[in-house]
């Protein structure tokens, strides 16, 4: 095909991928300017009926996603059109690397960036799960990598609708990150993308699959009977909870993986917050954090996971000052932990404490300056959104953080006025 090329709305300028179905172009979607990833069905896939007729499959599996998977930490499809001649899907574009130059041994990232990976995806996967959806197909090449450990899972088109599909041929995955029940053509569920999962994770930290072979023959019956060594002896810094959770992830049988993808986020949030230095707070960390405030209560995880990119977070003292009065304000905050009190011109007004908002004024009337000078009572914990991120979140987790923030200021009030009518009588 002839660059640049009109499809529709879409001007596709550069090729950047080939894959079994067909090819993948950088485009731009010339009503809104955004850049996006077009793939089209090679013609050959639509037409072949045998040899093809999985890609095709696959393809098509791919297209019915669209606008189904919403997440973060999940490339999403936002078009596709299939028909019998041809067939294209429109996705997100990331114009960032895939974790496969993460799996040699000299470009290795750190311990704790991989449990920060790792963590992400779980949550992906586990959203997916919650759709019905087996990926089927997880390795470092379908992980695209946006900045440090900011990751999106790609390429849904192995993917199995298991509520209604449980059973699958060994022709969707890739062999050396797939279960042994995948391999066995048996039932296929969240456990076997946990396994996968596994695998990425311990190349990522070993730069070695655990399972190596010189042919697929010898690769099959080493997943099907050989013991794995831990990551610690392929590598040094490794800690031995560490092992236990890579080997439990990638364990034969299915029943002794982690039963569900909360379990498994729990065991790495917990190793995560050891191998943090004090001053520093990990992704995994600060979504458990946000996840616990009671605003939040009502947000999806993948809303969470928004908040989580929006956001700046930093650890105050006792006596630090959070917020000055009459100084401009171009950001608010929530109060992760600790305590702080709120004076104007050295008058006390009212005390804040964990899991609230504060500095929202200058969010609701932009251009205003602060209101008061709030003063921290404890050592603190803060999450900062400057208003130029908070309007960068998608619609519906936009208006649900209004309307939590309505809620709060709502609250307020009434407390306030019933303090007065404590106080006049």
């Amino acid at each position: 095909m002839e660059l640049p090329h009109r499809l529709g709305k879409y001007e596709l300028d550069k090729l950047i991928g080939i894959g079994a179905t067909g090819a993948v172009y950088h485009a731009l979607d010339t009503f809104t300017g955004r850049e996006v990833a077009v793939k089209l069905i090679d013609e050959a896939v639509l037409h072949d009926s045998e040899f093809n007729e999985t890609a095709r499959k696959q393809f098509i599996n791919e297209a019915s996603l669209a606008g189904k998977l919403t997440h973060p930490h999940v490339v999403s499809i936002l078009e596709a059109s299939v028909t019998e001649d041809s067939g294209y899907i429109v996705m997100e574009y990331v114009p960032g690397d895939s974790l496969v130059r993460h799996t040699y041994y000299d470009n290795l990232l750190p311990v704790v960036d991989v449990l920060q990976i790792i963590y992400k995806c779980c949550s992906a996967l586990e959203y997916a799960s919650n759709q019905g959806i087996v990926h089927q197909d997880i390795k470092p090449g379908n992980i695209m990598v946006v900045s440090g450990t900011n990751v999106k899972i790609t390429d849904f088109g192995s993917s199995v609708f298991y509520k209604e599909q449980i059973k699958q041929a060994v022709t969707a995955g890739t062999p050396s990150y797939m279960s042994l029940e995948h391999i066995k053509g048996d039932n296929v569920s969240h456990l076997s993308d946990m396994y996968s999962l596994g695998i990425v994770a311990y190349e990522l930290l070993t730069g070695r699959l655990p399972f190596e072979a010189d042919t697929l023959i010898e690769l099959l019956y080493d997943i099907s009977t050989k013991m794995v060594e831990p990551p610690s002896a392929r590598r040094s810094g490794i800690p031995a909870e560490l092992d236990k959770i890579i080997l439990k992830m990638i364990a034969r049988n299915p029943e002794d993986r982690y039963p569900n993808w909360a379990a498994l986020e729990t065991e790495i949030a917990k190793l995560g917050r050891l191998g943090i230095s004090e001053q520093d707070i990990a992704d995994s960390e600060k979504f458990g954090m946000l996840r616990a405030v009671q605003a939040l209560s009502g947000f999806p995880d993948p809303e969470i996971w928004e908040l989580v990119h929006a956001s700046k977070w930093r650890k105050l003292p006792v006596g630090a000052i959070a917020l000055r009065e009459d100084e401009p304000g171009q950001s608010m905050y929530i109060l992760i932990s600790g305590a702080m009190r709120v004076t104007k011109q050295g008058r006390l007004l009212n005390t804040i404490k964990d899991g609230e908002f504060f500095g929202e004024m200058a969010y609701i009337q932009r251009g205003s300056n602060r209101q008061a000078t709030l003063e921290t009572t404890s050592d603190a914990t803060v999450a900062e959104f400057t208003f130029a991120e908070l309007e960068k979140l998608s619609i519906d987790c936009e208006l649900r953080f209004v309307k939590s923030l309505l809620s709060t200021m709502t609250s307020r009030l009434v407390a306030a006025d019933l303090s007065i009518v404590r106080m006049y009588g």
